[in-house]
This record gives C-alpha cells, structure tokens and sequence, in this order.
C-alpha cells in the first residue's frame, strides 16, 4: 500500500457518544472550537448512507457533522477509459472549491461512482476511498461496498471507510496492528470486515496532538445503535 503523501485507502470503524454530548466531551481541555466535519454529496449518493457515516464520525470522533447541498462530480476528474473518477481529482476539486466556503475543518467527499487512483504499476485502480494526511478532505464512494453484503454490512463498511479516511484527514498514516482503525487493509473488503472500528492509542495520541483536541474513548463500537 502507498504510504506517501497520498493515502489509498480501504478500511475500518467507529462509534461513541452522539449529538452535543459527543462533542463537548471533544473540546475538554482541547482548543476553543469543536472541530466540524462537512459530508459533501458528490453526483449520485445514497442518503441513507451519507447519514449513517454521520452517524459513525460522531460517535467515534464526537465531531459536528453537517451535510452540505449536492454538488455535480466535477468533469475534470472523469476517466473515460474506464468510465470512473479520479480521486485524487476529487481532493483538488474539495480543496479548491469547497473547503474555503464550507465553515468546516474537514470535508470529506461521498459518491456512489466508482473512483481510482494509479497505485504503483497500475495506471488505474479502483479504490474505496482517498485522503491526504493532514486533510483537509477526503472522498469515499460506495460503489464498491456493497459486493456480497447485507445492507447492515454495508452500512458498517461506509462507517469502516470514512472514518479510516477521516483519520488519515486529521493526520494518521497507516498503522499495524490487526483490528485497528488505521491498520491498512491492503485492498481487501475482508480486513475492513474484520476491523474493529476503533482508534489504537497510538492513532489516538496522533490525532489529539496534531489537532489539539480530546476524542471520546470506547471500549467498543455500538453496532446496534449507529446501524
């Protein structure tokens, strides 16, 4: 898996607290503000699981999340070969021409078309999902989510892949250990199955550091209450 500055990405986790309890418990200690995510439709999006990936940062990283208005994919991320969009297109797209005016911290991108990016010797590779370390946006898509799944198991994978991505946004690069959050899962939906969808504590300390703030702490993900 490519561990430059750009982070291909394919998943992991999370739950916590929800609403505004989530996020004071967020700023204890930490700086002035709650750090805000925007989810940003791009194109043709499932509502549903745009909600559910809300669901899933808000209760892992106890962030305010809002939901900004559809946006059309941008034409200069299309690939006609293969009939996809370029991820790292996308990032340029949100960085440019969202992130100044959306009021958010982080924008994280969600599309259901598929998207790629060149991984080594291979020009285009389909992905689930993109993020620069360090932010400030991400992109995921579902296109690739669903493949044998129940919904209830693809709804757990958009949570596994966002807040994966959301991590690598807030500073965290790929991390070993089996179960983790940040663990690269190497391109298979089996390791994001297989994740627990917490932060190990070395991702944790990553992300309280960088970004001065205190994230809640689970013990576990609940499943049943963001599902």
């Amino acid at each position: 898996m490519d561990r430059s500055l750009v982070v291909v990405c394919v998943i992991a986790l999370g739950l916590a607290v929800t609403g505004a309890a989530a996020a004071e418990d967020s700023a204890v200690g930490a700086k002035d503000s709650v750090t805000s995510v925007c989810l940003q439709p791009l194109g043709k999006y499932d509502k549903k699981l745009i909600a559910t990936a809300k669901r899933g940062i808000e209760h892992l990283y106890g962030f305010e999340v809002r939901i900004l208005d559809e946006l059309k994919l941008p034409k200069a991320a299309y690939y006609k070969p293969r009939r996809r969009y370029r991820a790292d297109k996308l990032l340029d797209f949100l960085d440019d021409q969202v992130v100044p005016t959306s009021g958010c911290d982080f924008v994280m991108g969600f599309t259901r078309v598929d998207i790629s990016v060149t991984k080594g010797k291979f020009k285009d590779w389909g992905i689930f999902g993109l993020a620069r370390i360090g932010g400030p946006s991400g992109v995921v898509s579902s296109h690739r989510l669903g493949r044998k799944a129940s919904r209830r198991k693809v709804r757990r994978r958009t949570i596994n892949v966002m807040n994966h991505e959301l991590g690598h946004a807030l500073g965290v690069p790929h991390v070993p250990g089996q179960g983790c959050l940040m663990h690269d899962a190497e391109g298979t939906i089996k390791t994001v199955d297989e994740e627990s969808g917490l932060l190990c504590e070395g991702s944790r300390k990553i992300i309280e550091k960088r970004n001065k703030i205190k994230l809640p702490k689970l013990a576990q993900m609940n499943w049943d209450a963001l599902l």
